[in-house]
This record gives C-alpha cells, sequence and structure tokens, in this order.
C-alpha cells in the first residue's frame, strides 16, 4: 500500500479541522445577520427570518460538536499497529478499494490515491469487521476480496 494510516490519519485530521474552521465561520456570519436584522413595519417577516438564521445557528452548532466529536475519535486510533483481523483502525486493501475504518467520512485523496474513510457501523464496515487476510464479502452483487490488512 503505498498510502499508510499515518498519511491518511493527517488528511482526515485536515479535513476535519478545516470543516470546523468554515462551520464556526459559517456560525459568526449567521449570528451577525440574525444580530444586526432590524425590525421593521413587517414585524412577522422579522420574526421568521430571525428564526430562520436561529435554526441555521443550531444546525451548525451540531456540525461543529460532530466533527470534533469525529476528531476526538481519530486521536483514540493514533499508533495502533497493523491487525490479523479487521478492526477499528485497519487500513484494508481490497480487490476494488481500499477502505480505513475509522469516521464515515467518504472518500480522500491521499498521495494521488483514492481511500474510503468508512465507519465500522457503516453497511460495508460491517461486513468487514473480524474479516481476515484472503477472505471477501459480498456487497451489491461483488465480491471484495481482502488482499491487505494494516
Amino acid at each position: 500500500m503505498s498510502c499508510n494510516k499515518s498519511e491518511i490519519h493527517k488528511t482526515l485530521v485536515s479535513q476535519l479541522e478545516d470543516k470546523i474552521k468554515q462551520a464556526q465561520l459559517d456560525f459568526c456570519l449567521a449570528k451577525e445577520s440574525r444580530d444586526s436584522d432590524t425590525k421593521s413595519s413587517a414585524g412577522d417577516k422579522f420574526e421568521t427570518g430571525r428564526e430562520m438564521m436561529q435554526r441555521e445557528m443550531d444546525k451548525l452548532h451540531a456540525s461543529i460538536d460532530t466533527y470534533q466529536n469525529q476528531l476526538l475519535k481519530l486521536q483514540t486510533l493514533v499508533g495502533i499497529k497493523s491487525f490479523e483481523i479487521i478492526g477499528v483502525g485497519s487500513l484494508i486493501e481490497t480487490n476494488f478499494e481500499k477502505y480505513y475504518i475509522s469516521i464515515g467520512l467518504g472518500e480522500i485523496t491521499c498521495s494521488s490515491e483514492k481511500v474510503f474513510s468508512i465507519s465500522s457501523a457503516s453497511p460495508i464496515g460491517e461486513l468487514l469487521m473480524g474479516k481476515k487476510l484472503g477472505e471477501y464479502i459480498e456487497l451489491c452483487g461483488r465480491k471484495i476480496i481482502i488482499k491487505n490488512i494494516s
């Protein structure tokens, strides 16, 4: 495997930190917009606008919490060595794709290579958990063979 777990881990941390920064910026902009909105003669319209901004702020706050929790989960995986049996923290190479069982962030690019960051609770994650080198899973009519585990 040309892209190792350490590189994938750094890529995921960087992406999460970027998402947190962007969500925090969006939250501040939404708060500023909500707070600067002045009451007009159309009172109901004013209250509706403020409520919409508040909902957006609540949604952004929840996103920030989710990203921070994912970041904490990634920190628990630092230093996990290779595996004989697939578990959380495993990097798996199959005959189709590479998967890193950690957080469900989806497709990432690491050293110009595609890797899927998946949760152990995802459909494919659940199928892969506990498997060994050379075993396979079947998903959507595809036979996915485990070629390497690290």
